[in-house]
């Protein structure tokens, strides 16, 4: 079903990323959504072979993101970016910041009215262009948008999840708690 829809971007910090597991910061708000455009990139080769294509062969490369947010508090900036807010309460922008590693959640209502959840597990983002203009007769919003690459997990190759609200059998909790930690598979018994 098609989405009509963005809402509630947050970011987790990854604190460990290795075989014994991922683990996750407490999550910041990134801003009021406008866009998120997600474009998972594929490389593909062909072997040839007898005048025609014998084999192919694909390869998951990193998925782009690009979020676009009324705007990102400093706050945020600091989680995501690594920026420093020093004692005057001044985001200062350093050459030795380093974006951290995270995961992005987000929802999209869908033209039922329901909910499609999404999480990307690990990815990180790179400061966001910065456009001001003089106003104008009619005034035009400046508004941030900061792109990431997200890549798989080392601690189980994966890239992401998602889910609709109304999918059939759907666990309440899962819904309810998308936004506080970041979703793990249920392990089967």
């Amino acid at each position: 079903m098609a989405t009509v829809g963005l809402r509630d971007l947050h970011f987790f910090p990854i604190t460990k990323d290795d075989e014994e597991g991922t683990t996750y910061e407490e999550p910041v708000r990134i801003g009021l959504a406008m866009t998120a455009n997600v474009q998972p990139q594929f490389n593909s080769a062909d072997l040839r072979a007898e005048d025609g294509v014998a084999e192919t062969a694909e390869a998951r490369g990193a998925t782009t993101v690009t979020v676009q947010t009324e705007d990102i508090t400093k706050q945020a900036q600091s989680k995501i970016l690594d920026k420093k807010i020093n004692s005057d309460g001044v985001l200062m922008d350093s050459e030795d910041d380093r974006p951290p590693y995270g995961a992005l959640a987000f929802r999209s209502e869908k033209a039922n009215g329901k909910y499609r959840y999404v999480v990307l597990y690990k990815g990180k983002f790179t400061p966001p262009e910065s456009n001001y203009e003089t106003k104008q007769e009619t005034p035009a919003f400046q508004t941030p948008t900061i792109n990431g690459r997200f890549i798989r997990r080392h601690s189980d190759n994966m890239h992401g999840a998602q889910v609709d609200e109304d999918d059939e059998g759907m666990e309440q909790s899962i819904i309810d708690n998308w936004f506080s930690d970041v979703y793990e598979e249920t392990p089967e018994l």
